[in-house]
């Protein structure tokens, strides 16, 4: 992808056959989030490491940033725009102050939800949401923001940060 900052590697080329995609995003996430710690201004990214029974042996943190939940079937299916730019979750988390990346906690107003921390590439469409714990952050989701919908609510959600 022509144009993007300096601490972003490529997105990640996803043809072939559905076994060589999934080798492939697996690799950068346990190069990037298994084999080392991944820190955000100083506070530990952790995630969900459970592995349910139909998840093909992979954390469901790794399903949450690479598939999205189907609303007919609720299934998760792989989010090609989401997953090719997987390489750019761990640099982003760990980017010191740099004016493309907007950070800000942002207060859901349920006790379910809470506060969560925002890290969002707005001119490159890409967001990481992640959840306070104590002294470390849960890492939720990424995703590729998709629609003018959800450029705005983030926008507002940027305007309404704490």
């Amino acid at each position: 992808m022509a144009g993007t900052p300096d601490f972003l590697p490529p997105i990640l080329d996803l043809r072939g056959t559905w076994e060589e995609i999934l080798e492939r995003l697996y690799a950068v996430f346990d190069g990037d989030f298994k084999r080392g710690a991944v820190c955000h201004r100083g506070m530990r990214i952790l995630y969900d490491n459970r592995i349910l029974p139909d998840g093909c042996n992979k954390e469901e943190g790794f399903w949450h940033v690479v598939s999205r939940k189907n609303r007919d079937s609720g299934e998760r299916l792989i989010d090609y725009r989401r997953a090719e730019r997987l390489p750019w979750a761990k640099p982003t988390m760990e980017s010191p102050e740099s004016p493309e990346i907007k950070v800000f906690d942002y207060d859901h107003g349920t006790k379910d939800i809470g506060v969560r921390r925002y890290i969002w590439l707005a001119e490159y469409d890409y967001v990481l949401i992640l959840q306070k714990k104590k002294k470390a952050l849960f890492w939720i989701t990424a995703y590729h923001v998709d629609s003018e919908g959800g450029r705005r609510d983030l926008g507002r959600r940027y305007q309404k940060r704490l």
